[in-house]
């Protein structure tokens, strides 16, 4: 297995998420029988998405298309549902637009049709004053897959000018 080569030290400090481990520190690892199997970092997989402006309908789905993705099998639909494999995913989401009539921006992630209570995101302000709302929740999948969606739970239209959601497997 190729190791790093940029000399730096074995262990000086904490690596995120794990330690780089280079030529010289597999030699001091094999001289001193250590167990270390950890050579280089894993990466995570991940997945980018972003909304262009659309008005969302109360109860209503946001929808994102994919930007980018590496290492995962993360989809959607086109109607706002986005599909996770199994995992434990970090979904951080930042939605811009204008507040409603009724002075409320109110958004959350659902899992399966059902409300992920922590990710709730409510904004209060002026009818017509744009607004920057940001939520995030840690989601795991057990089963093959689930169905994950933003969704605007206020009870009138909200209208978004733009939006970002990242999904992270941890």
């Amino acid at each position: 297995m190729p190791c790093n080569l940029n000399f730096n030290q074995c262990n000086s400090f904490i690596n995120f998420p794990q330690p780089i481990y280079n030529c010289r520190c597999r030699l001091i690892s094999l001289l001193n029988s250590s167990t270390t199997t950890v050579i280089n970092p894993s990466t995570s997989a991940f997945a980018s998405f972003v909304a262009t402006a659309q008005t969302i309908s109360s109860e209503g789905n946001l929808v994102a298309s994919l930007a980018s993705s590496s290492g995962s099998t993360i989809t959607t639909d086109g109607s706002g549902n986005i599909t996770l494999p199994r995992g434990n995913y970090l979904i951080v989401a930042t939605i811009n637009g204008v507040i409603p009539t009724d002075g409320l921006a109110s958004f959350a992630l659902y899992k399966n049709g059902s409300q992920i209570a922590s990710s709730v995101s409510e904004t209060n302000g002026t009818s017509g004053e744009n607004f920057t709302s940001t939520l995030s929740g840690v989601v795991s999948v057990n089963d093959e897959s689930d169905i994950i969606s933003l969704r605007n739970t206020n009870s009138v239209s909200q209208t978004v000018s733009n939006a970002t959601i990242f999904i992270q497997l941890l």
